[in-house]
């Protein structure tokens, strides 16, 4: 079942709570609201949370409080802060905590939603690359031995007979075992599995996440790509 992205509103003003919600359920978005962050991190409903909202000042954690525990889970929201009009250093300090924006009270109320609808467009292409990198990951788990090394030799630029002379093998046989690794990839192009293989090395801590999230599966799907037979071959 696929669940609507929710929208978290926290802040101990109950007056406030309501304005925002009023504001967000002009154009449809669904809120829960928590007059505390302790509340808002104990709810049941956090993995469908797709953005929260939350006052700086607040008893108890308070709007950096929260930055500071989200910064904790790589899959946490984005965090739009609300501070008092003037509070210019608290803002500062928020960016700098990893909020993702920051709106002065009174503000406007387009101003809020258009800040909440660029908060969700970014948690929702962050949960579609987390899917096509647990797919990559899949797939590259298919392949034998073998093909795994020849992926690498392959991403790495290395030529078909290169790889054989590598590999201790003929080139007839790398180049099916790199066709296999090929169809097993989806790959349809060389330069797209190297985009995989970049993204795969994201997991592991060898390139930064977010840029591999912005550059190199860009053009990486969930559908099987089709293999053309020079890719294959290594032509």
């Amino acid at each position: 079942m696929e669940h609507k992205p929710l929208v978290a509103i926290i802040d101990d003003d109950p007056a406030m709570r309501d304005l925002v919600r009023h504001v967000l359920g002009t154009v449809g978005h669904e809120t829960r609201r928590f007059p505390t962050v302790e509340e808002f991190l104990d709810n049941t409903e956090m993995e469908h949370m797709a953005c929260s909202i939350c006052d700086v000042r607040m008893p108890g954690l308070g709007g950096l409080g929260l930055l500071n525990r989200m910064a904790e889970d790589p899959h946490a929201p984005p965090v739009v802060l609300l501070t008092a009009h003037g509070d210019a250093q608290m803002a500062v300090q928020a960016l700098r905590a990893g909020a993702f924006e920051f709106l002065e009270k009174p503000f406007r109320d387009q101003d809020l939603l258009d800040q909440v609808q660029r908060a969700l467009e970014l948690d929702n292409l962050r949960r579609n690359r987390r899917v096509i990198l647990a797919t990559l990951q899949g797939r590259h788990k298919l392949l034998t031995p073998r093909e795994q090394e020849v992926f690498q030799l392959v991403v790495d630029g290395t030529t078909n007979r290169a790889i054989a002379k590598a590999m201790d093998l003929s080139q007839k046989t790398v180049e099916v075992h790199r066709a296999h690794m090929m169809t097993k990839m989806a790959a349809g192009s060389l330069p797209g599995l190297v985009r995989m293989a970049v993204a795969l090395e994201s997991v592991a801590g060898l390139h930064p996440l977010e840029t591999v999230l912005t550059t190199s599966l860009g053009n990486i799907g969930l559908q099987d790509g089709q293999v053309s037979k020079s890719a294959a071959a290594g032509l």
